[in-house]
């Protein structure tokens, strides 16, 4: 089973989480990740190239207010790689700017401020996500060993717990 690959480029964490718990709220499994900055944007998609992973993300929003501007500077990179040059690149800027010439100059698929209202801005996530992603199984369902497999490393899954099958009341530390 692949889930659509999300890749958010944004210095602000809270954009990110939101677009995470967005994504969840709408019942879509999805594999999201979020690079604070271009240094780690550029690890994560521009390494996979070198390591011919072949992972091509589904969606890329890239904030372009980052480090003096250098967003767009990431966008042309992308677009120069044999890699990356189809993956849709949502240009996601926190400040309607003039930028949108300059966003598609440089290959972006579409430019969109984001909304200031968070219900707003989630909505703006999952509507951009559906429209740019396969989400043929990113919609349905999941199975329950799959659910399973992804909630076993957790600390506060059941299967995890020493306490779980003692009675109520009598837990051991």
């Amino acid at each position: 089973m692949s889930f659509p690959s999300i890749i958010m480029i944004d210095p602000s964490q809270e954009a990110a989480e939101l677009a995470r718990f967005a994504l969840w709220r709408a019942g879509l499994h999805c594999d999201f990740r979020a690079c604070s900055d271009l240094s780690a944007a550029r690890r994560c998609l521009l390494q996979g190239r070198r390591q011919a992973d072949g992972i091509v993300p589904s969606l890329i929003l890239l904030e372009s207010e980052m480090e003096c501007g250098e967003g767009l500077e990431l966008l042309r990179e992308l677009r120069a790689s044999k890699h990356l040059c189809c993956a849709p690149v949502v240009v996601f800027p926190s400040y309607e700017t003039e930028g949108e010439r300059d966003a598609l100059a440089a290959g972006a698929t579409e430019y969109l401020p984001k909304p200031v209202d968070g219900e707003h801005y989630a909505r703006c996530v999952v509507e951009m996500v559906e429209r740019w992603c396969d989400l043929s199984e990113a919609a349905a369902p999941l199975a329950e060993d799959v659910m399973a497999e992804a909630l076993a490393d957790l600390p506060g899954h059941p299967q995890r717990r020493r306490e779980d099958g003692q009675p109520r009341g009598r837990r051991s530390h």
